[in-house]
């Protein structure tokens, strides 16, 4: 009895897992919310951009065009940073980081990635799935998108990237030494967790959903964008990544409100290259070869990156990085309280001091 109970469980794990790999691509259908969710997004404050706040959008080689907006202030900026959001996330998230950061005295340049925010997306069928060729992509496009903006010689360019976009930052900062000054990262994405798998068990994974072919497919249990809590838009807490009510929900809410931003869960195709750039960022000789004054910014608890690995590289490989852990915060560090903005914003200053001390 016991033998065949063991059986029957394989056998449905292995269909299970047939299915999963056999069975074809749901055609995309956006996910609708409640009524009752929607009027909590309806009541809910997502600050806008700063009046002087333009849009406009940068072309890659492949044609894809990609959302960037700045502030009109860059006459009398005392330097420039490069605002560059995270895995999923949209620049409309950071319309009080913008207008704080401009009243600061910074010209503020914003960049979503290729496939989020407003950014077109790489397959119309399937908008909210990321797929990158080759994660260099993100990078090579960053730095061709700074340079294009001809900013003047004389005035220091920082990127401030957060998580995934500070991944891409630094790989930038690696591969394209002379395109900016400093770096802010925010829990940089430089060695992702996976639950809980370790990272070669996940990278495992990853290859083999490829090799079976299914690099457009979400990883088991993923899925296009639903809401984090549709029963509360506001819940919040040091677990949920970010403790703050008031700016933990502005992904949500603007997902809810603007459906053509949405972006979905991991892909096989995303993933895998995510975790070989990982690799790349991580091998002897690159961070050693970051030379610019950089700060990076650690969570308290952090459930998406290796905090102890980030610590490491800053801490003892890249030669001009300055650790600064923050205590009760979670990995969305730029949607915790007023306070840990006003720490980041210094640390942002603090590197601006480093980098004219090193040019004087």
């Amino acid at each position: 009895m016991i033998k065949r109970a063991i059986f029957v469980m394989f056998g449905l794990l292995a269909l299970c897992v047939l299915a999963f790999f056999v069975w074809p691509e749901s055609r995309y259908q956006p996910y609708q919310v409640s009524d009752d969710y929607q009027a909590q997004v309806d009541a809910f404050n997502v600050p806008e951009m700063p009046s002087d706040w333009q849009w406009s959008a940068f072309a890659g080689d492949d044609g894809i065009r990609m959302r960037w907006g700045q502030t009109g202030n860059a006459d009398a900026a005392k330097a420039t940073v490069v605002i560059v959001p995270g895995y999923t996330a949209t620049l409309d998230m950071y319309g009080e980081h913008v207008r704080d950061l401009a009243a600061r005295g910074y010209h503020v340049l914003g960049f979503d990635l290729r496939g989020q925010g407003g950014s077109e997306r790489p397959r119309v069928g399937q908008p909210e799935k990321l797929l990158i060729d080759d994660f260099s992509r993100y990078s090579n496009e960053l730095s061709d998108f700074i340079q294009s903006r001809n900013l003047p010689e004389d005035r220091s360019v920082i990127v401030m990237g957060m998580s995934f976009g500070g991944h891409v930052a630094t790989r930038m900062a690696g591969d394209h030494p002379d395109t900016v000054d400093g770096l802010l990262l925010l829990a940089p994405a430089l060695t992702p967790k996976a639950g809980d798998m370790t990272f070669d068990e996940a990278a495992r994974l990853l290859t083999w959903g490829r090799r079976l072919g299914k690099d457009t497919r979400y990883l088991p249990g993923g899925s296009n964008w639903t809401p984090y809590n549709e029963e509360n838009l506001l819940q919040a807490g040091i677990e949920h990544c970010s403790s703050n009510p008031k700016r933990l929900p502005l992904r949500d809410a603007i997902f809810t409100r603007k459906p053509e931003q949405r972006v979905g869960d991991v892909t096989f195709n995303w993933g895998g290259e995510f975790y070989e750039s990982s690799l790349y960022v991580r091998k002897s000789g690159y961070p050693e070869a970051i030379n610019l004054p950089v700060t990076m910014i650690h969570a308290e608890i952090d459930n998406f990156v290796d905090t102890e690995e980030n610590k490491m590289i800053c801490d003892t490989r890249m030669p001009d990085c300055q650790s600064l852990p923050i205590v009760g915060t979670g990995h969305c560090l730029p949607q915790e309280s007023d306070a840990v903005l006003e720490e980041i914003f210094d640390a942002l200053d603090g590197v601006l001091v480093r980098v004219e001390n090193s040019a004087g």
